[in-house]
């Protein structure tokens, strides 16, 4: 009975995570960097960000 349940709930969590990743319209890839993406790969400038040195890193998300 436990590696039944056990195997139901991993099927359940399998196919809410596919069913998420798949359910939304824009999913986008983030990139933290210094350097600016090519302007063909279609990202925008989300923020910035400091590391501990406080050197400024500039935040992007591209469409996947």
């Amino acid at each position: 009975m436990r590696l039944l349940t056990t195997t139901l709930l991993s099927l359940v969590a399998f196919v809410v995570v596919l069913a998420s990743g798949l359910s939304s319209a824009e999913s986008f890839t983030t990139h933290i960097g210094s350097r600016i993406p090519p302007a063909e790969a279609g990202c925008f400038q989300s923020g910035d960000i400091r590391t501990d040195e406080g050197k400024l890193l500039k935040v992007f998300k591209c469409p996947a």
